[in-house]
């Protein structure tokens, strides 16, 4: 349990922070925008998912060494008419 809560972030923390504060504001205005909200912010932050995960929101890159294109390559267009 300590190495969990060792890799928190602040910016795990602050989304965190966001996800009570909509929970609180639904116990105030029982707003269901804000509970679907609340709940979504907590699980991205408990689950380290989303934009604010340490992988952020980057993509795989699938590209390979060798698919990369130099100057020297040949490219064929077709004309579309």
């Amino acid at each position: 349990m300590k190495q969990y809560f060792n890799q928190w972030t602040y910016k795990r923390l602050i989304q965190l922070g966001f996800g009570l504060y909509f929970f609180w504001e639904y116990l105030q205005h029982e707003s269901i925008l804000a509970i679907l909200f609340g709940v979504f912010m907590s699980f991205q932050a408990i689950a380290n998912v989303g934009c604010f995960s340490s992988r952020g929101c980057t993509t795989n890159n699938i590209q390979q060494k060798n698919d990369t294109f130099s100057d020297d390559d040949d490219i064929d267009f077709e004309e579309i008419k």
